[in-house]
Formats: C-alpha cells, structure tokens, sequence
C-alpha cells in the first residue's frame, strides 16, 4: 500500500509525539530500557550524540541549564529540526505537497564541521564531559 504524503506527514508527526511522550514520562535516569551508544561502550569516549535523550528530557521539561549540560548540540538541533518539521507539516496539510527544499553545500558541510568539532572538544576537554 502506497502511502499519500499527508499520510506520511501525519505518521512522522504521531512517531515524534510517541517518542516526546516517552521520553517525557520516562527519565532516562531512572528508566534503563533506553539504549546504550555502542560508540562509547566501544571507546569510551562520548560521540556527539551521547546525552542526547537526558538532553532532550530536560528539554521537554524546560530545563534548559540542565538539556545544555548533557547536549549543547542537541539542545540547539532538537528546536531547529521540530521548526523545520513544523513548517514541512504544515506545507504538506496546506499545499497537499512537501516543499523542495534544499540547502546549500556550505550548510551542510558546515554542519558536519560543527558536528565533529563538537565530539572532539567534548571529548578533549573535562569541563564538558557528562
């Protein structure tokens, strides 16, 4: 079965609110169900992911400090992606289709940049380890 894209855009707004919903209910640090990042239990070192779901639990809660201690990075990205998901939603309900949007190479390359930066610096110096 083909799914419309209205379809798609309701079914990938529904997965977000079930994994907000369980994040939010569930603490990672009382929970253990969540998974382990296999880069760390591999090197111990923290790639640039790791406290990415007690970030977003305390970005869920409003806590900022705290999403900011564990993740900066997904503190930052967590916000920018739910508005760029929001307004692609909206395009989808409204126009029956998804924008073209495309980014420039230099975005996209300076993400991966930061992305990497971020590992090493967080990884190198104590201050930022969780």
């Amino acid at each position: 079965m083909k799914m419309t894209v209205k379809q798609r855009a309701n079914l990938y707004a529904a997965i977000i609110a079930l994994v907000c919903g369980i994040i939010f209910i569930f603490s990672p640090r009382e929970y253990h169900f969540y998974p382990i990042c296999p880069f760390y239990a591999a090197t111990h070192l923290l790639c640039p992911g790791c406290g990415g779901t007690r970030a977003l639990y305390y970005l869920l809660h409003f806590n900022l400090a705290a999403a900011w201690h564990f993740n900066a990075l997904v503190t930052i990205g967590a916000p920018s992606a739910l508005l760029y998901f929001a307004g692609w939603y909206y395009s989808v309900m409204r126009y029956g289709q998804a924008p073209a949007v495309v980014p420039p190479r230099w975005v996209i390359a300076s993400a991966y940049v930061i992305t990497i930066l971020f590992a090493v610096v967080r990884n190198i110096n104590p201050i930022f380890r969780i």
